[in-house]
């Protein structure tokens, strides 16, 4: 079995080093992650990183297959970033509550990054496996061929690997991707035509956030996952120009986070 946590470690030190070619903040996020793993050994440090539901999340990635492009069919093989993301959002927990230490995630990625496939993986993985009861998992966006993007490629995910299904009796729909034994479901959301209000949202995926010109989506989905003790709101977005919308304010955000100005 793949060592998802020395896969990601091994990234980290290889940006650092130079060795990887990375921007400033990358950089950051390495150094970031690099520290906080050596102050987790101190008792005063509320946060604990859990190697095994680091590695969960990534393993469950991995049994599942690819559904477009030319490595359509193939079983998903997880690069280095990639593993960084992932053990970095899923591996740390709270002392106190064993729930995990980060409830909100922005990643942003250049195009041809199979930005889809990652947020559908995440978002099976939180609807099939991460113990909550009726898990509410959603991906959102302004416009309906939007919101589908990701469900769609989770959808055709859950239909190629019929032996992950079956074990985790998850059944694909047109619309709706369920499992019946804990009463979650992952469907497609938008703004139009459809109102958003009333959501017990357990994952949100935010796909290409910076396409959205008014934060009311991200304000909704962002009261919505109040009610869950440990919920994920994941925006994902390639780079945009629009300086004045919620990407924008958020990405900010992140930067002032990673520069140690912002508790993240």
């Amino acid at each position: 079995m793949t060592n998802y946590v020395a896969k990601a470690n091994w990234y980290i030190n290889q940006v650092l080093s130079g060795e990887v070619l990375a921007c400033m903040y990358v950089r950051q996020a390495c150094a970031r992650q690099k520290s906080d793993l050596e102050r987790s050994a101190r008792e005063d440090w509320p946060y604990r990183f859990d190697a095994r539901a680091a590695t969960r999340v990534c393993l469950f990635i991995e049994h599942l297959r690819h559904v477009k492009g030319p490595l359509s069919g193939q079983t998903i093989t997880l690069e280095p970033w990639q593993c960084f993301i992932l053990t970095t959002i899923f591996g740390w927990l709270r002392k106190d509550s064993g729930k995990r230490r980060f409830k909100r995630a922005y990643v942003e990625v250049p195009r041809g990054n199979a930005k889809s496939t990652l947020s559908a993986s995440i978002g099976l993985y939180m609807m099939a496996l991460d113990g909550e009861g009726g898990a509410d998992c959603y991906s959102f966006a302004t416009t309906r061929e939007q919101a589908r993007e990701v469900f769609d490629t989770a959808r055709d995910m859950v239909r190629r690997c019929s032996d992950v299904s079956r074990e985790l009796g998850i059944k694909a729909l047109d619309y709706s991707i369920v499992q019946l034994a804990s009463n979650s479901k992952f469907v497609a959301k938008s703004a139009q035509g459809s109102t958003l209000d009333g959501l017990n949202t357990h994952f949100a995926c935010i796909d290409e956030l910076h396409a959205h010109k008014t934060r009311e989506v991200y304000d909704v989905v962002e009261t919505s996952i109040g009610k869950r003790l440990q919920p994920l709101l994941f925006a994902i977005t390639t780079a945009g120009f629009n300086l004045s919308g919620i990407c924008y304010e958020l990405r900010n955000y992140v930067i002032e986070v990673l520069s140690g100005k912002s508790a993240g």
